[in-house]
């Protein structure tokens, strides 16, 4: 980008089809896994890449403040899908913007009683502080991009998704394409950088999707076929059970259950000994231990089951209000039927032998150390 002119001419030509070509492929992945946010996105990066040499400089100022913020708005905006209600008014919403934008390549006199205002917008978007050559842009596109970038990232700590990652990324790079507008070399560079994190943040989230439980936020049943794959000849596999889950779920509903599932995940998460844990499906859940024998892994195992037991769940009252009543609105109140349940586990646990050398072989004989689990009483460990 710093030095255009030294392109080969195959570059020159390939720097003037990959935005457009990226986007489209772009949105057709988006069509594919059924995210309809950034097919926006990839329309935003058409059309500035299309655009981009034909904008004067009130244009380029209006659409490098709008694009930063309608990039954020789609990042933070929930899927709704593109043939919806929402999807037909984030796109009506584009074009209205975007025809906004053409009409301030008008000359002032052609736009009558509008005139006044078309020069007062003009002044505020051409507005430049006094501070300097380091950043081109005007006032107005510069607090755009940074208002937009500064509620990506606290989105982006907040969430630690990697559609938010795509998000991000690509607002700066359209950021490095508005303080490089004008340069044709380097603006396409800039767009085909933005379409390109987009993409990659795409299979990025759907392997997410893929390889991670969406409820309890921990690795799921097709990673942890993954990983066995890939273990020594020197490990331990436990599988783990929550007693009377059906009937718990039963008695206080689905999502008392559902709160019980992330409990239970996030304390078998934080097993020591280099454990890792996932959700094998339904109530159970899988712990490996590598590198460890099962005298090794069973103190930490004991562990878990005993802080789990330790956990005291309060079941609300089915007359308790959802919300804190106001100090005004205090009154007396009788026993709304609060119950506080234990929640334990059953867990049985084996060590690869060279018996049992097929990772399948140590989690069959993991399963029935956990049926004897069961049938001893519940709430323990049993190795085999």
């Amino acid at each position: 980008m710093a030095y255009p002119q030294s392109y080969p001419a195959p570059i020159g030509l390939l720097l003037g089809i990959a935005p457009t070509t990226l986007s489209v492929l772009g949105a057709g992945l988006c069509l594919w896994f059924r995210k309809s946010n950034p097919v926006f996105c990839f329309a935003i990066a058409v059309a500035l890449a299309y655009y981009s040499s034909d904008m004067s400089e009130t244009q380029s100022s209006a659409a490098f403040i709008f694009i930063p913020l309608a990039w954020m708005g789609l990042a933070v905006s929930e899927e709704r899908g593109l043939l919806t209600p929402s999807g037909f008014t984030k796109g009506l919403l584009l074009i209205v913007a975007s025809g906004m934008i053409a009409t301030l390549g008008y000359p002032a006199n052609d736009l009558g009683i509008f005139s006044n205002l078309w020069i007062d917008l003009n002044y505020a978007m051409q507005w430049r502080p006094s501070w300097g050559d380091w950043m081109p842009l005007p006032a107005l596109s510069f607090g755009a991009f940074s208002l937009a970038a500064l509620i990506l990232t606290v989105r982006l700590i907040i969430k630690h998704r990697p559609m938010d990652a795509g998000y991000l990324g690509g607002l700066i790079a359209l950021f490095g394409a508005a303080l490089r507008y004008g340069d044709l070399p380097a603006t396409p560079i800039f767009i085909t950088l933005a379409s390109l994190l987009l993409i990659l943040s795409l299979f990025q989230e759907s392997h997410r999707m893929a390889f991670l439980d969406e409820l309890t936020r921990i690795p799921a049943r097709r990673a942890l076929l993954a990983d066995m794959k890939k273990l020594g000849r020197r490990y331990t596999l436990a599988m783990v059970d929550i007693d009377f889950f059906k009937k718990f779920n039963d008695t206080y509903g689905h999502d008392v259950g559902d709160q019980v599932l992330r409990m239970v995940s996030s304390r078998l998460n934080q097993t020591g000994g280099g454990c890792r844990a996932y959700r094998y499906g339904g109530e159970e859940f899988t712990l490996l231990f590598p590198g460890k024998s099962v005298d090794e892994a069973f103190d930490y195992l004991e562990e878990v089951r005993e802080r789990i037991q330790g956990t005291v769940f309060v079941i609300r009252g089915s007359d308790r209000p959802t919300k804190k009543p106001t100090k005004s609105k205090k009154r007396p109140q009788k026993n709304t039927g609060n119950k506080k349940v234990k929640v334990t586990v059953s867990i049985g646990v084996s060590e690869r032998t060279e018996k049992h050398e097929d990772p399948m072989d140590v989690m069959k004989k993991a399963d029935r150390a956990l049926y004897k689990a069961k049938d001893k009483g519940r709430n323990c460990v049993i190795e085999m």
